[in-house]
């Protein structure tokens, strides 16, 4: 069973309060807007803002308390944080309809050890870290597991097809079935050696006609 996400807000005047002092005060500027809401400016401690985005990532459900009265079911639409300090500075909330279906994507977490790679030596190329799901807002999940220990060969791979979604959650249509999340390789080094290995040995076999040998001029007179 999920447990519920719950962040405390408060409203924020705009031009009432410098940006820099209310960071200095331990809280971030937020924002909360949907096509059935006006935007609504807030204030929320960073404390609890991290802690939450950590718990939840940008694909859960969260309530949202505004002011102690007004609780809004959001999900984190987009961050800001500094190029420098990687501080957090901004959050976008979108208010979703529990009514309705949406398209947010999800972060793919590989769990389980390939058994192709310690017993073969290969290597584990993931081809997508994030995979777009559509469901009702009740049924989002932080990230979806996708199990590698099954691939026990070089070549073995996970396709979008293969895998296991939780009830109510449905992969959008910008994929393929086909298309490969997960694969074990043989190692690049020792692939590009082998290439390296043939086209040497090709240039070594030699031709079935001997060249012509050169006659000088005087051996020709």
């Amino acid at each position: 069973m999920k447990s519920e996400l719950r962040l405390e807000a408060k409203t924020r005047e705009l031009g009432r309060q410098s940006l820099k002092k209310l960071r200095a005060a331990g809280f971030i500027p937020a924002i909360v807007y949907g096509p059935q809401t006006d935007n609504l400016p807030l204030q929320i401690k960073k404390s609890e803002a991290l802690k939450i985005y950590e718990q939840g990532g940008e694909s859960s459900l969260i309530t949202l308390n505004i002011d102690g009265q007004d609780e809004r079911q959001v999900i984190i639409k987009n961050i800001s944080q500094s190029s420098v300090t990687n501080h957090l500075l901004h959050i976008d909330f979108f208010q979703v309809n529990m009514a309705e279906k949406l398209t947010t994507e999800v972060e793919l977490n590989f769990v389980g050890e390939a058994p192709a790679v310690k017993q073969l030596g290969g290597v584990v190329v993931k081809n997508f870290d994030a995979v777009e799901i559509e469901c009702l807002p009740k049924d989002l999940v932080s990230h979806l597991d996708v199990d590698i220990s099954g691939l026990t060969e070089l070549g073995s791979h996970i396709t979008f097809a293969d895998l296991k979604l939780p009830k109510g959650i449905a992969l959008s249509s910008k994929h393929e079935m086909n298309e490969i999340i997960v694969a074990v390789e043989e190692p690049r080094a020792v692939a590009a050696e082998a290439e390296v290995t043939e086209e040497v040995s090709a240039e070594e076999v030699p031709s079935e006609t001997a060249p012509e040998a050169e006659v000088s001029g005087e051996e020709q007179k």
